[in-house]
């Protein structure tokens, strides 16, 4: 990711809808799927620290931080939080069984992650037999815009390719849905329009307070369906993964 990126992403992403409506997902996938009652979680692929801050609120055990970008470490610092490591998601510093879950949100997709299936084999090391794994990753290489050249992306994926992915990895798919589907044929006309004429602001910017209230109303009212159904399209892949409660160790 670009260095600028990092600041505008630690400025945004407390209050940005598309935030939110993640940190929201993921709450519902950890109540409904997380079975350990005091878990070690791990946030692999951490950023600037928002999710890790959330997490770190809602867990009775601290979560753990990884990430490999001494900038998303200075961030991280600067929101107090404890139990991070700098270190890249292809070989994670951590004991084997150690986690009843990893979080692992938009990080997969990224130039620096040139192995993803060796990630995956470190997150299944790394979890316990039963533990879950929670994905994000973006979806539809023709959607490749300014922002996935800012922020490192080399991959945009399908769902198919996410499910296979991760089931080559060992694991069982619990639930895999395309998100942000009521909003994706506006985003789909600006990110091709955009492709045309590139914005000279982030698309990680903060919209106006209006128009982010909205945005995260609509995203409120379609996490109800893609909680429990699987949507037919998004701009993202949004998967949670179980390891064999049978799994060697």
């Amino acid at each position: 990711m670009n260095r600028e990126e990092y600041a505008i992403m630690f400025a945004a992403e407390d209050r940005h809808w598309w935030y939110a409506g993640l940190r929201a997902m993921l709450g519902k996938a950890l109540q409904r799927h997380l079975r350990a009652p005091n878990p070690r979680v791990l946030d692999a692929g951490c950023g600037t620290g928002a999710t890790l801050q959330w997490l770190a609120a809602r867990m009775a055990r601290p979560p753990a931080g990884l990430d490999i970008s001494p900038d998303a470490m200075r961030f991280c610092r600067q929101r107090g939080l404890s139990g991070l490591v700098q270190a890249s998601v292809l070989a994670l510093p951590f004991s084997d069984n150690e986690f009843d879950a990893i979080v692992s949100l938009d990080v997969l997709y990224h130039r620096n992650v040139p192995g993803r299936e060796r990630a995956l084999a470190a997150f299944y090391a790394a979890l316990k037999p039963g533990g879950l794994l929670i994905l994000n990753l973006p979806a539809y290489g023709w959607l490749y815009s300014s922002h996935d050249a800012a922020v490192h992306t080399a991959h945009r994926f399908t769902r198919r390719e996410c499910t296979a992915l991760i089931r080559n990895a060992g694991f069982e798919i619990v639930h895999a849905t395309y998100w942000n589907t009521l909003l994706f044929p506006a985003i789909v006309v600006m990110r091709l329009w955009r492709k045309v004429r590139p914005p000279a602001d982030s698309d990680l910017a903060l919209p106006g307070a209006m128009a982010n209230r909205l945005l995260g109303a609509v995203l409120g009212i379609e996490r109800k369906w893609a909680d429990r159904f699987t949507l037919p399209f998004g701009l993202s892949v949004f998967t949670v993964a179980r390891k064999p409660e049978a799994a060697p160790s």
